[in-house]
């Protein structure tokens, strides 16, 4: 019954976090790439059989008179957007770059709409679902069998993602040819963190970890997984869990991975993660205590086999830097350590976040040198951010 409480607050929290502040502007010390782009924002709601919740954002034409002002709508929660709903396509830059984003456990597709909308007006398609089974509400039945269902099948959900946009732009009236489906991104938050290097070419090894979890050497969260192996292969649609590691499930047409403190690493083992190669960022808090960066980030930096790479640390924030900021029931329920840090202003953070990933995507998928000169470790100084990278940039 305990659990079953902890884990719908879990829920609750960070779902009602992701419908805040998304309508705050940048500070005025915003960096460059932390500052709105050139185009405005348009977003619509979709669905699939598989996927009934899913929410795009793209460049949009600017209405003349008409501030860009949009109501998301989250089950009884609303927060405001800078983005027109259903706007006309800009297409003056198209087809733009797709993005895919994956939420955390127990999170949405709009936990993150500062980042989304942001991504956007630098000129990026940007498309989210909602990963059934460990999506808000899908925790509320305490069952452990369908978040270790979605655990196996969020990479795949990620590449029907890119499926669908590909019959987007070529079927839908609105968005047909407004997307580079051919130059993908992939980015999300915690477990999203983990679903994103999956789909970037990271392998799951869990018989690697197998030995640690009966030495008591691992949390008995990620022992979980290799307790119900069986569901995870199950339902990657495998006949026995494999002796070493598991099919890979990216797509040639990923290009490029932003994982935002990502859970997880030990259930892909050094060699699982040196099987991504592609170039990668990641963004961490250092006292991060959801998703610590001794255990998850920093492994995966140090094992992955990218030619480009960078870490990016908020030196003493938390796992929450990377969500919505608090709405006031949140607040008025005594949880606004959900929704804020201990340290961080939050709009600083988002700032700081955006400027980071909007500069990698535009120099990884679009070749833009400016960004990639933002990127340079001299031009990175900023108080209480940690940065190093390697590689060929």
């Amino acid at each position: 019954m305990w659990k079953r409480i902890v884990l719908t607050l879990l829920g609750a929290l960070i779902s009602a976090s992701s419908l805040s502040a998304a309508s705050a502007m940048e500070r005025p010390d915003a960096p460059k790439y932390g500052k709105r782009g050139a185009y405005a924002v348009g977003t619509r709601e979709l669905s699939l059989e598989s996927l009934p919740n899913i929410t795009i954002w793209y460049p949009a034409q600017r209405i003349q008179g008409q501030p860009q002002r949009t109501i998301y709508q989250y089950g009884p929660l609303r927060g405001e957007g800078r983005a027109y709903r259903d706007g006309q396509v800009d297409r003056r830059g198209a087809p733009y770059p797709l993005i895919i984003f994956s939420h955390g456990l127990g999170g949405a597709r709009l936990q993150s709409v500062f980042y989304a909308e942001h991504l956007a007006s630098h000129g990026f398609v940007v498309i989210a679902a909602d990963h059934p089974g460990s999506a808000f509400g899908d925790l509320l039945t305490g069952r452990v069998e369908r978040v270790l269902e979605s655990f196996a099948r969020r990479p795949l959900e990620v590449l029907s993602l890119l499926e669908y946009a590909v019959r987007l732009n070529a079927e839908d009236e609105m968005l047909r040819g407004a997307i580079d489906t051919e130059t993908v991104g992939v980015t999300g938050h915690s477990f999203g963190g983990y679903t994103a290097l999956s789909a970037g070419g990271a392998q799951l090894n869990i018989n690697a970890v197998r030995e640690s979890c009966e030495g008591g050497k691992l949390p008995a969260q990620l022992c979980l997984y290799v307790q119900s192996e069986e569901i995870v292969w199950r339902t990657r649609g495998l006949s026995a869990a494999p002796q070493g590691l598991y099919p890979p499930t990216t797509d040639p047409r990923i290009k490029a991975v932003v994982a935002l403190a990502p859970s997880s690493a030990p259930l892909f083992g050094a060699e699982g993660v040196a099987a991504l190669r592609l170039p990668l960022m990641i963004i961490v808090g250092s006292q991060d205590r959801a998703t610590p960066p001794e255990r998850d980030s920093y492994p995966i930096y140090d094992a992955v086999s990218s030619v480009r790479k960078a870490l990016v640390v908020f030196e003493n924030a938390g796992h929450y830097i990377f969500v919505e900021q608090c709405v006031p029931a949140l607040i008025a329920l005594g949880r606004f350590e959900q929704c804020s840090d201990l340290v961080w202003d939050m709009q600083r953070a988002h700032d700081l976040i955006n400027h980071f990933a909007t500069a990698f995507f535009l120099t990884t998928l679009k070749g833009d040198a400016e960004a990639r000169a933002a990127l340079d470790p001299t031009a990175v100084n900023f108080v209480g951010i940690a940065y190093k990278r390697d590689g060929a940039w």
